[in-house]
């Protein structure tokens, strides 16, 4: 199952669902509020495999170990985006993009996905100036 996170529209998972994707929003779980940790404990708690579809790029720096110790699933999607999309549209069309990627994606893992491909999640480097 996708699990939207609160940073993304809740349409977001109802436009998933409608597609035949199964989603569903931190919101609709009643789990809007918990600190990430406690959402992956919650979500562990479900008994389905779940990945957690999140524009928070700081999620798996700030909380790895977390992530790790609950076997979370976690689908990022890059900040950085095209001048023509407005944000909350290249988040959706990201997510629609990749929403079957995203639903296999290896248990356990932390991906980033942007327009044109996805791979495993690693720290940014500091632009050189």
């Amino acid at each position: 199952m996708l699990v939207i996170d609160e940073c993304l529209s809740t349409r977001l998972a109802t436009e998933l669902a409608r597609r035949g994707r199964p989603a569903k929003s931190i919101a609709s779980l009643g789990l809007r509020g918990l600190d990430d940790p406690q959402v992956f404990d919650a979500l562990g708690n479900l008994g389905e495999p779940y990945v957690i579809v999140t524009a928070d790029t700081a999620m798996p720096l700030d909380w790895m170990g977390a992530i790790e110790a609950a076997g979370a699933t976690v689908a990022v999607i890059d900040s950085r985006h095209a001048a023509e999309y407005l944000v909350t549209e290249w988040y959706r069309d990201v997510t629609h993009r990749w929403a079957h990627v995203m639903r296999n994606q290896l248990a356990g893992s932390v991906h980033r996905y942007t327009a044109r491909g996805h791979r495993e999640w690693r720290p940014r480097r500091k632009p050189r100036r």
